[in-house]
């Protein structure tokens, strides 16, 4: 699974090929989620607060390239990296 992108200690992934809905997921100081690309929601594991609203506001400014991403792995493509 490669990293698309780090910043502040947090690294995110995007597996080929993973399920729906649409998401990515989230690791820092040994916490991981899986997290929704709409609406942000944890959907599996958990997160620190401060690591969660700073993976949130990262998302909410590369969700264009998240969903672009997120189809490349319907099509069986590696996810690109993310500027941070």
């Amino acid at each position: 699974m490669p990293c698309i992108c780090e910043f502040g200690g947090i690294q995110i992934y995007m597996y080929v090929p993973d399920h729906n809905p649409p998401h990515f997921h989230a690791r820092a100081r040994g916490q991981e989620a899986q997290i929704a690309i709409a609406g942000m929601t944890i959907l599996r594991g958990s997160l620190s607060r401060s690591d969660y609203r700073k993976v949130s506001a990262w998302a909410q400014k590369r969700c264009t390239e998240l969903e672009r991403n997120w189809e490349r792995i319907e099509h069986y493509l590696a996810p690109e990296e993310i500027a941070p």
